[in-house]
């Protein structure tokens, strides 16, 4: 074989390393790289699915949850950790079960009346809060959360003062109720009392909030990794089933599966057996398996979460006030973009 022939031989070896989409062979740095002035405007859906028997009756609740976030890089640290403010756009909700349905969406005000819980989601939209982000996609602080509730409690008492003044016109016998309620309690102490109201709502803790940003970021490698490498991080099984808040951690495994032009594609998953492990509030106790499957498109220059879908499932048993009784559960998470990034 001439030189010629060698070096034809080498050449397709090494070309056989790389597949045929050509970066298989490629080594990539997967980190937050965000830079101040970048805005994103993203959409989580969530659809519950949960079956349990109580007293021999089966149980069914479907839950949808839509919540739309605009995300604004306000300043990038020396550690390359990231301060993003966080404004919620619009929130839609839909429970049906044996006891019901539940409806509210921010858009549409036909579904505000007789809902109690719109008052509080409408004082919502619009508010937001500053989390400090880690280049490996950690959230390492939420700040501003008691600002916000400061301004939730003074759009509640401005939505109550409209409904009293609506209602004052039609009942005039309420003037006086109206009046009398002014004079024993100033504004001040409405607003405190409407603060107190919201921190107790289990959808309105600073954990709720930053389970709902953390699905915007996926777990980030601590070193350079190609096609085929994987990584370990924990994940919070709360974060997934709020039924069964404040379980232990779960071991998740991360892979990069596919490098493309501008996009990574990586795959994750988790499995466990939970044993008599407790639910929230010391409401009881659960056994059963969970098991948790994640793909998602991460942007090669930034390590932003363009999109991702993720699946979790349990089935097994919960026992409460000394009876067992059978259930299981299915969360679909999925996050996709609403409009384009923007940059000053």
């Amino acid at each position: 074989m001439n030189m010629f022939s060698k070096s034809i031989v080498v050449f397709f070896l090494t070309m056989s390393v790389v597949t045929s989409d050509g970066y298989a062979a490629e080594k990539l740095d997967l980190k937050l790289k965000l830079k101040p002035g970048q805005k994103y405007s993203m959409r989580i859906i969530t659809e519950n699915k949960i079956t349990h028997t109580i007293m021999g009756q089966q149980q069914k609740i479907n839950h949808h949850k839509t919540v739309e976030l605009e995300l604004e890089v306000k300043d990038v640290q020396l550690s390359a950790a990231a301060l993003v403010k966080v404004t919620y756009l619009s929130l839609k909700e839909k429970t049906e079960s044996n006891h019901g349905d539940f409806e509210y969406d921010s858009t549409k005000p036909e579904t505000f009346d007789g809902n109690p819980l719109a008052t509080s989601y409408n004082a919502m939209i619009g508010q937001g809060f500053v989390m400090k982000i880690t280049p490996d996609g950690k959230i390492a602080e939420l700040k501003g959360i008691d600002e916000m509730y400061t301004r939730m409690a003074e759009k509640i008492v401005e939505a109550e003062d409209k409904l009293l003044s609506k209602r004052k016109k039609k009942f005039k016998s309420l003037q006086d109720t109206v009046k009398s309620v002014a004079k024993k309690r100033s504004m001040r102490e409405r607003r405190e009392t409407a603060k107190e109201m919201i921190k107790k709502y289990p959808m309105f803790t600073e954990e709720q909030f930053k389970q709902t940003v953390a699905n915007v970021f996926v777990s980030l490698p601590s070193s350079p990794v190609g096609v085929g490498d994987s990584w370990r991080d924990k994940m919070m099984l709360g974060a997934l089933f709020g039924a069964l808040s404040e379980l232990d951690e779960a071991d998740s495994t991360y892979t990069l599966k596919k490098i493309e032009k501008e996009s990574v594609i990586v795959d994750a998953s988790s499995k466990k057996n939970l044993d008599n492990e407790t639910i929230s509030r010391g409401a009881g106790s659960v056994k059963g398996s969970f098991s948790y499957q994640q793909s998602c498109e991460v942007d090669k220059s930034t390590g932003w979460l363009k999109r991702n879908k993720a699946k979790t499932q349990f089935s097994g048993e919960q026992t409460a006030q000394g009876k067992t009784a059978p259930v299981s559960m299915e969360t679909i998470i999925t996050v996709e973009p609403t409009k384009n990034i923007t940059a000053k």
